[in-house]
């Protein structure tokens, strides 16, 4: 694992607007669905708006109910950040609500350390993806204010998140401890489209991944508690 990356000066907390999901989820797609900033919740809990049939294709109303989304906020590395939303694929969900801060006002997901795309380095996590209750896995998808936001923080996460991760073969790493504690809890690993996130991601979640792997950059985000 590399060591730590240089602290940049702090980040502004996440935007306090409504956001909006990508406009790239599908054709005719609209610009973007208003959603309001709430804690991470347990997908089951997940409240959909009444319209969203009307506004969108039924195969993405649809999806969108499979995978909730559990989290809105910034991920951050170095000086960069990008709105995201996360959307719940599979495990345990209660691993995001305790380990995600708050939506409205919480501090960035500051990613701090880098691991190798290497196979000696995944049998960890793939071994944990064997037991359904240790590991909760997302999938970030950016999102912003409007449409006009919404590309921009699109092209954040590619170039910022997706494209360094990438040239770099390596996850994101992001410890996150308990309130009041300095001892990691939580692991966070952010991997960038790879072939172990794409063999997971078409295994558990093959329609979402076909509905926005050529339209939509993207992370996987694999949750573990140390």
């Amino acid at each position: 694992m590399k060591p730590d990356l240089p602290a940049p000066p702090p980040s502004q907390a996440a935007p306090k607007q409504p956001l909006f999901v990508p406009t790239t989820l599908g054709p005719g797609t609209p610009p973007g669905l208003p959603l309001t900033h709430t804690e991470a919740q347990p997908a089951s809990k997940q409240d959909f708006s009444p319209h969203l049939t009307s506004q969108r294709p039924v195969d993405m109303v649809q999806i969108l109910k499979k995978y909730p989304i559990v989290w809105q906020g910034l991920p951050a590395l170095k000086n960069n950040t990008a709105a995201v939303q996360l959307h719940f694929v599979s495990g345990n969900n209660v691993l995001a609500h305790q380990s995600l801060p708050l939506s409205e006002g919480g501090p960035p997901l500051r990613i701090t350390q880098r691991k190798w795309l290497e196979a000696s380095q995944l049998e960890g996590v793939a071994r944990r993806m064997t037991v359904k209750t240790d590991y909760c896995l997302l999938l970030a998808l950016p999102c912003g204010r409007d449409q006009e936001d919404v590309v921009s923080q699109t092209e954040s996460l590619k170039a910022a998140f997706i494209t360094y991760l990438q040239a770099k073969q390596a996850a994101g790493i992001i410890n996150v401890p308990n309130p009041g504690s300095n001892q990691p809890a939580y692991v966070l690993q952010m991997f960038p489209p790879c072939e172990f996130s794409k063999s997971h991601l078409s295994c558990l979640a093959p329609d979402l991944l076909a509905s926005i792997s050529k339209i939509s950059p993207h992370l996987m985000i694999f949750i573990a508690s140390v």
